[in-house]
């Protein structure tokens, strides 16, 4: 056995990165290997697919530069993306507005170096966006002298920063992709028009309210104020459809649906059971000094009744072609739809089918010589 003694004390210290200087540090240049240059790059961090500012906000981000919600906020070109802090990547505390520039540390091959590892950090100066110069520094060198890593800027209002390098990042390509795709269209919203001075929705909601007491209540309405809520409900009806104001989407029909059911239930209940309503109906139709006897007084009591049907047939005719379009238009592509508005669209469809039938049938009723008889009696 050799003594120990007899051991260099190059083998029995402990070698440390601390006492141990190694060799000065060369910058990435055409000479470096290309299993050098993939290795560096290789550990190009993650970015965040979520903006710092959605991030702050705890909201989703949209993605894209700027994202939809910084696209709409005072100051756009803040929308920046950190570096993501999972698997153990680095830590991304810098101040946003103040990134340090990109930078590379490489090693002279065969060189232990375990006090330093390849540092990454992304530059995005302001007013260095754009610049091919400088882009990447190793150990203060200049740009020019590294190989196999360009990043060129580019700043649009609606693209990513193009990061090209020479070596294969799937992880990069795939954050590139999801943020350059374009931002979902913006729905229009209901709360950004400027409400209705006429107040339609208001107006048609009482009058719906107006129709279904006197359908609770019967003969407690004279056949003169219905005549009067069927002629206001064609009125504000007429208005609604063409009021600028108010929204042009299923909303309003579904405000009208609500409307004309109520109004063909008052009609079909007259057509039915006229005597439940106009058993105690004191009025009498006149022209000027003129009064018919009671069985003239019926017939035009009738006769208005009519016209008041084929006035609320033509409402319902209107609502329905109103939701025609909206089906041509879902059926010709030009509509989207959710599963919500693919049910709206199927109820307000049966819904004037149906008001249509009912309609019908109240005019076969008034047109038949014994409706309301019990009434000559």
């Amino acid at each position: 056995m050799t003594a120990s003694n007899a051991v260099p004390s190059s083998f029995t210290t402990r070698w440390s990165a601390h006492t141990h200087q190694p060799l000065q540090n060369t910058a990435l240049s055409t000479s470096s290997t290309s299993s050098s240059t993939t290795t560096g790059i290789s550990h190009l961090p993650k970015y965040n697919t979520s903006c710092n500012s959605c991030r702050k906000s705890r909201v989703k981000c949209s993605g894209g530069v700027p994202c939809q919600r910084c696209a709409t906020s005072s100051n756009p070109p803040l929308c920046i993306y950190s570096i993501s802090q999972r698997r153990g990547k680095r830590k991304a505390t810098e101040d946003l507005s103040h990134s340090p520039d990109f930078t590379v540390q490489g090693l002279s091959p065969g060189v232990p170096h375990l006090n330093t590892r390849p540092t990454f950090e992304f530059m995005a100066h302001n007013d260095q966006i754009g610049s091919a110069g400088a882009v990447f520094t190793s150990m203060g060198e200049p740009a020019s002298n590294v190989s196999g890593a360009i990043v060129s800027y580019s700043l649009q209002r609606r693209q990513l920063i193009e990061v090209g390098l020479t070596a294969d990042s799937p992880s990069l390509t795939e954050l590139v992709g999801s943020l350059n795709s374009p931002p979902p269209p913006q729905s229009s919203s209901p709360k950004e028009r400027q409400k209705c001075p006429d107040g339609c929705y208001a107006s048609i909601h009482d009058l719906a309210n107006s129709f279904n007491n006197v359908t609770a209540e019967p003969g407690q309405t004279s056949l003169d104020e219905i005549l009067q809520l069927l002629q206001q409900a064609f009125q504000l009806s007429t208005k609604y459809l063409q009021c600028p104001n108010c929204d042009a989407g299923c909303p309003r029909l579904m405000n009208l649906a609500m409307l004309h059911q109520r109004q063909v239930t008052l009609l079909c209940e007259l057509a039915k059971e006229p005597a439940s309503h106009l058993a105690n109906d004191s009025t009498r139709v006149a022209l000027g000094s003129f009064q018919p006897n009671k069985e003239g007084d019926l017939s035009l009591k009738r006769l208005m009744l009519k016209n008041a049907t084929r006035d609320t047939k033509k409402l319902v005719d209107d609502f329905h072609k109103g939701a025609k379009d909206f089906e041509d238009r879902y059926i010709a592509g030009t509509l989207i739809l959710g599963e919500a508005g693919k049910l709206n669209l199927t109820w307000l469809l049966d819904v004037a089918a149906n008001l249509g039938r009912r309609l019908d049938c109240v005019r076969v009723l008034l047109d038949q010589e014994d409706w309301a008889s019990q009434l000559c009696q």
